[in-house]
């Protein structure tokens, strides 16, 4: 068995007047929009995170991204059913987690390191789908994967003793993985909206109960409300929203591998924008890390080129 069982070729999974492979490259360049806002907006998190405690900036983010959720989609909102709660609340719990260990671990690593260290969640996914739910994502998927990880290796600094640092960016990348694999078991059946509502709900709810414990009191700092401005509307309510959306309609080991371009596009920017120097192992590393995302978008092209001459 391979991840086709959880692909946008399920029957169940079809959008009327379009094909199967449609609605899925559809949902693969809906992720790869997620990625490139996602890369474009390290300027603007760097700004914010110097003005913002990181739960106080989660709390503004995402009970934001909620207040626009609820504008545009309140008649869905409220028909919230108990499973689409149950799945936003796990999804929410899983990113608050990720979120977080990500942020405690940023001290004990440096941030090269932990960039690498975090994206392994592109071999944790199909892994995690092969142990625990017998789904084997296929030989190309685990190609694409593993290409995909060396790329990341080599776009970022991997000298130094390991720490304590390293073993929370790996938990942070399970963590992650696990956010992935939740939004595809919770989009089967269920309504993306109303589980975008929750997550961001449980998200800005956890945020603000830490940041009441850990960070003393919120103060909006007028500075930075254009990069706040940018950050809600496109890198939280949209961002957060297409990827639920998207997933429904990708595999989760392909969508872990589209996600990982976000190093890449945070890298072009700061080549094009900043200046920034653009040395011959990050080429190899861009070009390894867009070859994984042609072998998962060519994949099951290629199983399908070969059913014909298979034997019985």
């Amino acid at each position: 068995m391979n991840d086709d069982a959880l692909s946008p070729t399920c029957p169940d999974r079809d959008l009327p007047g379009l094909s199967p492979r449609t609605v899925s490259l559809i949902a693969d360049l809906a992720l790869l929009l997620c990625s490139l806002l996602w890369g474009l907006s390290f300027a603007a998190m760097k700004i914010l995170v110097a003005l913002y405690p990181a739960c106080w900036l989660l709390f503004l983010r995402f009970s934001a991204g909620s207040a626009l959720i609820f504008l545009f989609f309140h008649e869905r909102v409220r028909r919230t059913l108990r499973r689409d709660l149950v799945g936003g609340l796990v999804i929410g719990v899983a990113l608050f987690s990720a979120i977080t260990t990500q942020t405690v671990a940023l001290p004990h690593i440096e941030a090269g390191r932990q960039a690498f260290l975090s994206a392994t969640y592109v071999l944790i996914v199909p892994l995690i789908l092969w142990a625990v739910r017998r789904v084997f994502p296929g030989w190309v998927t685990l190609g694409a994967a593993c290409v995909c990880l060396v790329g990341m290796g080599l776009l970022t600094d991997l000298s130094g003793p390991t720490s304590i640092g390293d073993a929370l960016t790996l938990l942070c990348a399970l963590l992650f993985a696990f956010q992935i694999l939740a939004i595809s078991r919770y989009t089967q059946g269920g309504d993306p909206i109303t589980l975008s509502f929750v997550e961001f709900v449980t998200l800005a709810l956890l945020s603000l109960i830490s940041a009441l414990l850990f960070e003393g009191p919120l103060s909006i700092q007028t500075a930075g409300l254009p990069e706040l401005a940018f950050t809600i509307v496109f890198c939280t309510f949209g961002c957060y929203v297409i990827q639920i959306c998207a997933q429904k309609y990708s595999r989760p080991s392909h969508a872990a591998i589209l996600m990982s371009l976000e190093s890449v596009f945070g890298l072009l920017r700061g080549i094009v924008f900043l200046g920034e120097v653009l040395s011959l192992r990050m080429v190899a590393g861009c070009v390894l890390i867009f070859s994984a995302v042609l072998l998962a978008e060519l994949g099951p092209l290629l199983r399908k080129g070969a059913a014909p001459t298979a034997t019985g």
